[in-house]
């Protein structure tokens, strides 16, 4: 660039020059008459005389040129200089037809000075006593006079005129044509930059006229109408109808997935003969876009559908009997109060459609056909419901042993799932077949479901997964959300064309992206398998024979049992007691002093429970005074004020209950050691802050929040009537320690989730700011938690805590209290074997120390690291497979066109169509064998660098 600004003034000048008339003034070709004009796209001599561009474009009528006025070019065409389009006879007139166009005919006249179209339009809609139609081509908008041919056997019009490459745009009195190079262009330029017609005809409007654009005639409409049909016969083509000459029947006009087993077209024939039945599952993930809307049109149309169910989108009729015959039952939820549950019956405003529901490959992100449902309010479960029977229904998927369906929610949707399939009369499936069904939930949402969703539903405990990780459609809906803006105003049936027309896209990217995709993986999931393979056997070589024998059986009758019951899968998590909380403590301790009192202190507990929530409440009105600042609002003053109110009122009862316990003491000359107060004040998650004792802000004598409250934890020297109460603290400390933990877990969570469903999945900033506002809220209770958590972890050593609960309560640090990514960014990289900060492996019970304890962990990364060797080495084992699975679907494609190219009863058109189908698909696979044969290759070089099989028995047992 800085080259170029030194020499950019050579460059402006030649621009402008080829502006002006050059020297030799002589016509380029003839070089006897005076050159008037040129031509914008012809390459070599461009400027010519009348005669010489007349004859150079007979066969190119839709090139622009440009005719010189005396001092200056400016915009002409072709109709001006005598070009007619003949059809018929191959751009020549017909013999049958007295032509009065033999002899060139004289220019037209110059445009009037105020004629802002250049005289673009022939005067009346006849030249020369030949109709004149408008020309839309990819370099704008023309008007040519056309000549059809008069031969007894000569074809209608507009059939004339298809033939000779101009589609028209009505089959009666003709007036406009689209050529077919320009709606090729239309329908790439809408599928790659996702233009809308009306834009894609306002460019061309300007290619035509840069300077008056709004006075060229407006074929919007038409270009919408032509562009439709010319979509519908390309596809009808593609798929093979003009060969076969039938109708497309359901799902025909859809590409699927080169790489999911489908009996009959990519696997070999004795593949019900291999023990791994395991290989054969079918992979599905199903999830909702609530981007592709679709609003109301202001008056009924009565659009005509091209395609009812031919392609991705379900046909419109029987799916809108299911939806009038189905009633959405509520079901109390048995997991969280997720967005697709609570969302399920709340309406868009003003849409007719408030999303889409899809389903979609597991592995490959394939769309599937006929599975595209609108969403009339919600994600509701009777719309699901039609999109997994239609999917389930497609090919032969049932043929496979078994079905992995993959779900947000599917924790709740499965429960009454038989009933519905059986209940629903416009559904294809039944009780029966969802038997063979595996349900799980993908690696990214079953982080924000409660614990035992987690071994229970996630793809990496279930057998046959691979390292699916059920998240897919996220990535193809971040593609089609840009579809959405366009379609939410189109007519339904012009919008289910076009969400076909790009899932049929995205299917055809997919299948090419195999290639390079499996190429590269196959190396890559050897090596994750490599590692994987280290990992547990370090693990394995501190454990003892039986142990490994009792934990591999296991997990044998765990995924024999999650066919019948889900809850098999719960030994995957620790099986030992959580810890008592704050409360079952407090209760405990009083039943104690109820029962056994030797030392007359019945209340001792409620008197040292109530120290400790003076303690937090301090805690929280300090950092709401740091959150306000100085220059706080009448409204934050008096709500500090009630606080201080409230608060004094509870330590006041403090006192005088100790009084009342303890007459023997004086509380209030007790030396008292100051616990850490919270020095921060933001609402951010990753904070410096450390909690310090020193220099807090708006420190005054006499506020109740810096009250210091005498408990054995924090006195100088314990008086001998409290040695009792130290060990009543210690426990009520530990369980307080517990608490926090637990909370600022479930604070992690939501927070993890408010980062995708309120932030990166916000439509607007309002809704982003929003949702920033929401995670700093959700750090503020993190902060407050963690202050809670560092007083009372303070308050351990000087209550006698042992070493081990110590070591086992560690401090928590802004990286353990972080979002967590695989929740809200599922793109980020090496998440899944990433392990999670302390606090996610702290919900045990017992004292580190304990054998039973650490056996029960030891008994969980044991089985959790076989489990992700297991899923390795299905992945590579997949991989391997899908490589051939992939070629024979190309040998499967290219055999059926070559029967159509060799078939006697086809056309030569069609052969020769069909022939051009095949040997697309051919190259397809020889290239496709190349890339593989060149991964294997590689692969082998890598296995030979190790010098083993890191994998052995466990890969025999697979």
């Amino acid at each position: 660039m800085r080259q170029w600004l030194r020499s950019y003034g050579k460059y402006l000048t030649i621009v402008i020059e080829r502006s002006s008339l050059p020297p030799q003034t002589k016509c380029s070709i003839c070089q006897t008459s005076l050159a008037m004009y040129r031509c914008l796209e012809c390459v070599g001599p461009t400027l010519t005389c009348l005669h010489c561009c007349y004859n150079g474009h007979t066969n190119l009528p839709l090139h622009r040129i440009e005719e010189w006025t005396g001092s200056h070019f400016e915009p002409s065409w072709l109709w001006r200089v005598g070009t007619t389009v003949y059809l018929g006879h191959n751009g020549s007139p017909c013999p049958t037809s007295s032509s009065p166009d033999k002899d060139i005919p004289s220019p037209a006249p110059t445009p009037l000075k105020d004629d802002i179209t250049y005289g673009s339009k022939p005067p009346g809609r006849k030249l020369r006593g030949h109709p004149v139609l408008v020309v839309v081509h990819t370099n704008g908008i023309h008007h040519l006079p056309f000549v059809p041919c008069s031969c007894a056997s000569s074809e209608s019009f507009h059939l004339q005129l298809l033939r000779a490459g101009f589609y028209p745009s009505t089959e009666d009195d003709v007036r406009s044509t689209f050529t077919c190079q320009l709606l090729d262009y239309y329908l790439t330029e809408t599928l790659e930059c996702h233009t809308s017609t009306h834009h894609f005809f306002t460019k061309l409007r300007r290619l035509t006229n840069p300077t008056f654009p709004q006075s060229t005639v407006d074929r919007y409409r038409e270009l919408m109408r032509v562009g439709r049909q010319w979509r519908f016969l390309q596809e009808l083509a593609m798929f093979g109808f003009a060969n076969s000459h039938k109708y497309p029947g359901e799902g025909e006009l859809a590409l699927f997935c080169a790489a999911c087993p489908q009996p009959g077209i990519n696997l070999p024939k004795n593949w019900q003969d291999d023990l791994r039945k395991w290989l054969y599952t079918r992979g599905f993930v199903i999830d909702g876009n609530f981007v592709c809307i679709h609003r109301m049109l202001r008056e009924g149309t009565l659009d005509m559908w091209l395609k009812s169910g031919e392609g991705y989108t379900t046909a419109p009729t029987p799916y809108k009997k299911h939806i009038d015959s189905t009633v959405e039952k509520k079901e109390a939820s048995k997991c969280y109060d997720h967005r697709a549950i609570a969302d399920r019956h709340k309406a868009h405003k003003g849409c007719d459609a408030s999303g889409i529901g899809a389903l979609a490959c597991s592995r490959h992100g394939a769309f599937v056909p006929t599975t595209i449902v609108d969403f009339q309010k919600g994600e509701r479960q009777m719309n699901i419901d039609y999109a997994l029977s239609k999917g389930l229904s497609y090919g032969p998927t049932l043929e496979a042993p078994s079905i992995l369906v993959l779900y947000d929610i599917a924790c709740q949707f499965l429960i009454n799932a038989p009933k519905r399939m059986d209940s629903g009369e416009h559904l294809e499936l039944t009780s029966e077949d969802l038997k063979k069904v595996v349900w799980g939930i993908g690696t990214w949402h079953v982080h924000g479901h409660k614990e035992e969703c987690l071994p229970r539903f996630s793809p990496s405990f279930i057998p046959g997964a691979g390292m699916t990780s059920g998240e897919i459609l996220e990535s193809l809906w971040s593609v089609l959300n840009e579809v959405g803006l366009t379609t939410s105003v189109m007519t339904l049936p012009h919008r289910a064309e076009v969400l076909d027309a790009n899932m049929l896209d995205n299917n055809w990217k997919k299948m090419l992206g195999l290639i390079p995709t499996l190429s590269k993986n196959l190396i890559t999931s050897r090596k994750e398998q490599a590692e994987a393979q280290g990992d547990f056997d370090s693990l394995s070589s501190t454990a003892l024979p039986q142990q490994i024998q009792d934990w591999s059986a296991q997990i044998a009758d765990a995924e024999e049992g999650r066919r019948e019951d889900v809850k098999a899968m719960d030994i995957f998590n620790v099986t030992l007691f959580k810890p008592p909380t704050l409360k079952d403590v407090q209760a405990d301790l009083i039943e104690t002093e109820n029962r056994t009192d030797t030392l007359n202190t019945v209340g001792a507990t409620k008197w040292i429970t109530l120290g400790i929530d003076i303690q937090d409440r301090q805690l929280q009105l300090i950092l709401l005074l740091r959150r306000y600042g100085k220059a706080q609002t009448r409204a934050q003053i008096a709500e500090i004020k009630s606080r201080r109110e409230r608060l004094s009122a509870q330590i006041h009862d403090f006192f005088r209950l100790g009084d009342s316990l303890f007459p023997q003491l004086n509380l209030s000359d007790i030396d008292i050691v100051s616990p850490p107060l919270p020095f921060c004040m933001c609402d951010e998650e990753e904070c410096s802050h450390k909690g310090e004792s020193s220099n807090p802000l708006f420190v005054e004598d006499g506020l109740p929040e810096y009250i210091k409250i005498p408990l054995p934890s924090l006195v100088t020297h314990i008086p001998s009537c409290w040695t009792q109460l130290t060990s009543s603290e210690l426990k009520l400390r530990l369980a307080q320690c517990h608490d926090c933990i637990s909370r600022i877990r479930l604070e992690v969570g939501n927070k993890s989730f408010i980062f995708k469903s309120n932030i990166r999945l916000a439509t607007g900033k309002k809704d982003r700011l929003r949702g920033y506002a929401a995670v700093a809220s959700s750090n503020r209770v993190v902060n407050y938690q963690r202050a809670i958590y560092t007083q009372a972890r303070w308050c351990l050593p000087r209550l006698g805590c042992s070493s081990g609960n110590l070591l086992k309560l560690k401090e928590i640090s802004p990286n353990d209290v972080k979002a967590i990514p695989v929740v809200y960014n599922p793109q980020a990289r090496n998440q899944r074997n990433k392990p999670l900060p302390w606090i996610w492996a702290l919900d045990v019970a017992g004292d580190a120390a304990n054998a039973a304890h650490l056996a029960e962990l030891h008994r969980v990364n044991w089985i959790r690291a076989k489990c992700r060797l297991t899923r390795w080495i299905e992945e590579h084992t997949l991989i391997s497979e899908e490589m051939g699975w992939v070629l024979n679907y190309f040998n499967h494609e290219a055999a059926k066109w070559e029967a159509w190219a060799t078939d006697p009863s086809q056309t030569d058109a069609e052969k020769a169509w069909a022939d051009r189908r095949s040997a697309m698909w051919m190259r397809l696979r020889l290239y496709a064998e190349g890339r593989f044969h060149e991964a294997r290759r590689k692969l082998a070089e890598y296995l030979e660098t190790i010098k083993a099989d890191p994998v052995g028995d466990i890969e025999d047992e697979i």
